[in-house]
């Protein structure tokens, strides 16, 4: 009975036919599951996670919990969710592009719905606005992630983009930026402007329909006048000249 529902599941696929979410995972678990209709559990962490992104980006122990899920299936999602992201982050250039803040904040939304733990990620542009490179960063913890300014900086130096985007999501439930968000922003802003790179956006998604954005807030502008590199060299001379 398995072996004629998989081979029908499998021409579904391999025919392009349009498949439910339930579907796709119940075909992904065939590999982890031999012998056993994997419909159940496809279910069932549907209905733990809400979409396939939120059971990829799920930790080990939280799909341990799901009855019918052994560390072993749980290990193979993860290692499925890893490959996605590292896929997602070398997207060959020009793939999307990113021409006004409306533009901005659909990408944001579509790269940061579902994550169950804090991320953060650099969208390094071309001068026409397209991405050139994707860096995504995450951490163990569900509710921080860090990012070293000097990763920043290599970055930047290896990319040369001629402008960057930051986007990173809270899981509060508010989109309103945290003093280390600000300190962020600020050290990044100064990294651009030593290697002549735009700053457009720092955009926090707490969900579709409230992410904060520098930009549109006015932050960006204030934060562009205060940490420039001609502003800080200039405001040195002065107080070389002084002394």
């Amino acid at each position: 009975m398995h072996e004629g529902h998989r081979k029908r599941m499998y021409e579904k696929l391999k025919n392009g036919d349009s498949l439910y979410e339930h579907e796709l995972l119940e075909i992904l678990l065939f590999n982890a599951f031999q012998r056993k209709n994997t419909n159940p559990i496809a279910h069932a962490l549907l209905d733990a996670f809400g979409s396939i992104a939120g059971v990829l980006n799920a930790e080990v122990d939280e799909l341990c919990a799901i009855e019918g899920v052994g560390e072993s299936v749980a290990l193979y999602l993860k290692c499925i969710g890893e490959c996605t992201k590292k896929a997602v982050s070398s997207e060959k250039p020009g793939a999307v592009c990113l021409k006004n803040y409306e533009d901005f904040r659909r990408f944001v939304c579509a790269r940061m719905r579902g994550k169950t733990a804090e991320a953060l990620e650099l969208y390094c542009l071309d001068k026409s606005g397209k991405v050139k490179k994707i860096s995504s960063f995450s951490s163990n913890e569900q509710s921080k992630v860090q990012v070293d300014a000097d990763r920043v900086a290599k970055i930047i130096s290896a990319v040369k983009p001629y402008g960057l985007i930051i986007a990173h999501n809270h899981l509060s439930g508010s989109s309103l930026p945290s003093e280390n968000d600000d300190r962020f922003t600020m050290e990044v802003q100064l990294m651009c402007s030593i290697n002549g790179v735009s700053l457009y956006d720092h955009c926090i998604y707490a969900s579709d329909s409230n992410v904060f954005s520098y930009f549109s807030s006015g932050k960006i502008d204030a934060i562009k006048r205060s940490f420039s590199f001609d502003k800080l060299v200039g405001e040195q001379y002065k107080k070389d000249k002084r002394q």
